[in-house]
C-alpha cells in the first residue's frame, strides 16, 4: 500500500485526519527531521549555496570537502576519506575500480544490488563465497569481496562472524549504509571492527544519508587508494555532494550531534527490547535498531492500529521476499515505544 506524503515524516505522521506512529525508514539517528540539524543546514544553504556544479579536480575548489573528510576520516578511524553526490556513486567508483584484470570479485549473498557490477552475480550462500574465494586465492590475482556489513538471512545487524570466515589474502569491499551512525565506537561504523579481521586491505563505501541525514556518500580507506579514485574519470566528471550538506555533516561531527544521537538511539533500543523481549514475534540482534517479521497479517494488523513500519518487496534484495522491518530511531519517545510493544503484545 503507498501513501503519499507531502513532508518527510518523524515518529508522528498524519494521513488525512488520521494519526499514525512511523517505525520505518532509513533515519535511524533521527537528523531528517531535528530542527537543530534542518537549521544549520538551512544556514549553510544560505551561505555557501545550493550546488557545485563543477568538477573537485577543475581549478576552483570549495574548501568545505577536504575539511569535512579529513573529519570524517578521524571519526571512522580509516587514513582517508573521500565524499561523492551519493552512497550508490560510491559503490559503483568502487566497482569501476576493482573491475580490471588485476582483480577477481566475489559478491556475498547480502550484497547490495549498487555494489553489483553489469553481469555481477551473488553467491547463492556464504559456503559458495568462501569456497570461490580460497580456490581465488592460489592464483595469481587478488580475490575482492564485496559484501554489506549489516543484514543476514536468519536476523538483521552486522555480520562479523561471517566475515571472519573469509581469507585473510583478500581484499574488502563493505558497504557501511546501515552501519554507520549506528553501530561501532561511538556510531563511527564497522571500520574499527573491520580492521581488526586483517584483510589485506579495507575499503568501505556508504550512504551518508541514512543515519547521518544528508545527501552524500562516502569511501573510506587507504590514502594511496583514494587518491587514485580521485583522478578516476568517474570521480572528475561527476558533481559533488550538495557543499551546504557535506558543511552540516562537519559541523555534527565537530559538536558531537551524531554521538548524542547515537546514545538515544542505544537508550530506546535497550528499552523497547526490555519490553518485547519476550515476544517470539520479531527477529533481532541487539543492540541493532531494526527488527524483521515475515508475517503479512502483523503488518496488517499494526496498520490497523495505526502503526506503519517498512513494508514493500525490494528489487535490490535479490528477489527474494523482503521481510518487514520495525526500525527505531533516536526519535521516538518512551510513549511511541510503549504504545508499539502493547500493540505487538495484543496479537
Amino acid at each position: 500500500m503507498k501513501i503519499s506524503l507531502e513532508r518527510i515524516p518523524g515518529p508522528e505522521l498524519h494521513i488525512g485526519d488520521t494519526a499514525y506512529l512511523y517505525f520505518g525508514g532509513t533515519s535511524y539517528l533521527g537528523m531528517q527531521t531535528n530542527l537543530r540539524f534542518r537549521e544549520k543546514l538551512a544556514g549553510f544553504t544560505i551561505e555557501i549555496g545550493t550546488h557545485w556544479g563543477a568538477s573537485r579536480a577543475g581549478n576552483l575548489v570549495l574548501s568545505v570537502y577536504d575539511k569535512t573528510e579529513s573529519a570524517l576520516a578521524k571519526w571512522v578511524g580509516s587514513e582517508a576519506c573521500l565524499t561523492l553526490s551519493s552512497g550508490f556513486m560510491a559503490a559503483r567508483i568502487l566497482v569501476e575500480y576493482f573491475t580490471n584484470p588485476e582483480y577477481s570479485c566475489f559478491f556475498s549473498p547480502n550484497c547490495h544490488e549498487a555494489l553489483l557490477p553489469p553481469g555481477g552475480r551473488r553467491t547463492a550462500d556464504w559456503s559458495e563465497l568462501y569456497a570461490e574465494v580460497r580456490k581465488e586465492s592460489l592464483k595469481n590475482r587478488t580475490p575482492v569481496v564485496f559484501t554489506d556489513t549489516v543484514g543476514g538471512e536468519e536476523k538483521p545487524g552486522p555480520i562479523l562472524e561471517r566475515l571472519k570466515a573469509l581469507p585473510r589474502e583478500c581484499i574488502l569491499v563493505a558497504d557501511d549504509s546501515h552501519g554507520i551512525g549506528i553501530c561501532g565506537s561511538h556510531g563511527s561504523g564497522s571500520w574499527e571492527a573491520l580492521q581488526a579481521l586483517r584483510f589485506k586491505e579495507v575499503i568501505l563505501c556508504s550512504s551518508l544519508g541514512k543515519a547521518l541525514g544528508i545527501t552524500a556518500g562516502m569511501v573510506a580507506g587507504p590514502a594511496r587508494i583514494l587518491d587514485q579514485l580521485r583522478e578516476t574519470p568517474f570521480f572528475e566528471g561527476a558533481s559533488p555532494a550538495p557543499p551546504a550538506g557535506v558543511a552540516t555533516i562537519g559541523v555534527s561531527l565537530r559538536e558531537g550531534w551524531y554521538e548524542q544521537q547515537y546514545k538515544r538511539l542505544l537508550q530506546n533500543t535497550d528499552y523497547f527490547h526490555a519490553l518485547t523481549g519476550h515476544l517470539q514475534l520479531l527477529k533481532s540482534q541487539p543492540p541493532y535498531p531494526v527488527f524483521y517479521f515475515t508475517n503479512p497479517k502483523l503488518a496488517q494488523y499494526l496498520r490497523e492500529n495505526r502503526i506503519l513500519i517498512t513494508d514493500f518487496e525490494y528489487a535490490a534484495e535479490a528477489g527474494s521476499s523482503s521481510p518487514k522491518r520495525i526500525v527505531i530511531t533516536s526519535a521516538h519517545q518512551n510513549a511511541h515505544l510503549e504504545r508499539l510493544a502493547q500493540v505487538l503484545e495484543q496479537f
